[in-house]
């Protein structure tokens, strides 16, 4: 696996897995291509309740705060500041990562390199890698896997990420499973879209 190049050791991690009734290759690209915004109402709000802290500190520090976006997938979200794509086989493993302040209310972030992430270890952090993979089940189906891993750099923010991981590891599994639900969804109906599209063109 990808994600064990940049972060072999961790202190939690959360996986899910998904059977998909379509290819890998299909499988694959609905996985960029799904809204993470949109997997479901809950998720959004989850998603806010995260961002407006930040946006309200910007302000009152006099800041102009990035605007919230309206869609976000895996395929572009090293464009946001915060998350850098470590590594792709592109076709089989997508991993992305970043580094903050999880814990706290309004995250602080930190820029690392992709080359740097796998090393950094500067007191006051987590490192957090995602890693979206196919595998063939069959010859029709997928193993879609999901693999969020997280690993504080001294033992104070250990202490503090563990307190906090304990209320939101529940929603982190929910979430996790909301989104491969939906790129199952969108991977079965890009395949049986191609059947129809064919059986038109027969």
């Amino acid at each position: 696996m990808l994600i064990d190049r940049h972060l072999p050791e961790y202190d939690v991690t959360v996986t899910r897995h998904a059977i998909v009734d379509a290819d890998p290759e299909t499988t694959y690209q609905a996985m960029l291509a799904v809204d993470l915004l949109d997997v479901g109402p809950i998720v959004r709000a989850l998603g806010w309740l995260r961002i407006v802290p930040t946006h309200v500190l910007e302000r009152v520090r006099g800041r102009r705060p990035e605007p919230m976006l309206d869609r976000l997938t895996f395929g572009d979200l090293d464009e946001i500041d915060e998350w850098i794509r470590l590594d792709e086989e592109p076709g089989d493993e997508l991993v992305v990562g970043a580094v903050g302040t999880f814990w706290q209310p309004s995250i602080e972030w930190r820029e690392v390199d992709p080359e740097a992430f796998a090393d950094f270890d500067d007191p006051g952090y987590a490192k957090i890698a995602a890693s979206l993979s196919v595998r063939p089940d069959d010859e029709s189906r997928t193993l879609l896997t999901y693999e969020v891993r997280t690993a504080t750099t001294d033992a104070n923010s250990r202490r503090r990420f563990r307190r906090y991981w304990r209320l939101v590891r529940p929603f982190a599994g929910y979430l996790m499973g909301k989104t491969l639900e939906r790129i199952a969804a969108d991977a079965e109906r890009r395949v049986r879209f191609a059947g129809y599209t064919a059986g038109q063109n027969g």
